[in-house]
């Protein structure tokens, strides 16, 4: 089994225990590094994933409930509450996850271990997830020349919280894009790691990295990622009657 088999096993299973990932695992030390790093990585998921739910919780959505009016919308107030809470449990994964990661070379190195080829082979052949509206999740946008050539996109966690994962297809093969909504990087920065190269790119708000192939034209994609992801704003025309 060589190194980008291992690590794709390891991307589907991080604890994988099967036999020849056991082997392989002890062939050499880029393997046991492999391994360690995605069960360090799993286990920083995990943490930040371990958001407590309150014991009186179904008591108070029922008591909000019973107080609201009677009437055809009642549903509206366990709605809400149920938002509330859920925007609660999102701002406690952005708060914990700030603290998983050493560094943002240590995020993207451990990142594309733990789902990087998993992630490129479900793209294979599968477009998913609307980038216009995951990117205005994000109050971002893609421009057409970069939003034409998404061919895969998931919400994915980044040393701010959410973040974005994307395939973007180039000559040269498909592309890992990740974008990190709030995080700044050192602009044009190169990463290598595990025969991957990796680029860091400041957009205009958060960041961006670009994980590719050393003979993938990296730096040619940069103006590409940083001019394409941008703040989404209002068309100044939209509320004219």
């Amino acid at each position: 089994m060589d190194l980008a088999e291992f690590q794709r096993l390891l991307g589907s299973e991080p604890r994988n225990r099967d036999p020849r990932v056991v082997s392989a695992r002890a062939s050499g030390p880029e393997f046991e590094e492999a391994a360690a790093a995605a069960e360090r990585f799993e286990d920083r998921l995990e943490r930040a994933l371990d958001l407590p739910v309150p014991d009186d919780l179904l008591d108070n959505l029922e008591a909000l409930a019973a107080r609201a009016p009677a009437r055809r919308h009642v549903w509206r107030p366990l709605a809400l509450a149920a938002g509330l809470l859920i925007a609660v449990g999102a701002a406690s994964l952005v708060w914990r996850s700030q603290h998983h990661w050493d560094s943002v070379e240590d995020y993207v190195i451990g990142h594309y271990r733990h789902d990087g080829g998993t992630v490129l082979a479900q793209a294979d052949g599968n477009v998913s997830g609307d980038a216009s509206q995951m990117l205005a999740d994000f109050s971002m946008r893609a421009a057409p020349a970069l939003a034409g050539r998404i061919d895969f996109i998931k919400v994915c966690p980044t040393p701010g919280g959410k973040g974005i994962h994307m395939i973007v297809d180039s000559p040269e093969g498909p592309l890992t894009v990740i974008y990190m909504p709030r995080t700044s990087v050192s602009d044009r920065e190169m990463l290598e790691f595990d025969g991957m190269q990796a680029m860091l790119v400041q957009l205009s708000s958060g960041s961006a990295v670009i994980i590719g192939h050393p003979d993938q034209r990296i730096p040619e994609v940069y103006a590409l990622v940083r001019d394409s992801i941008t703040p989404l704003t209002r068309d100044p025309l939209s509320n004219r009657s």
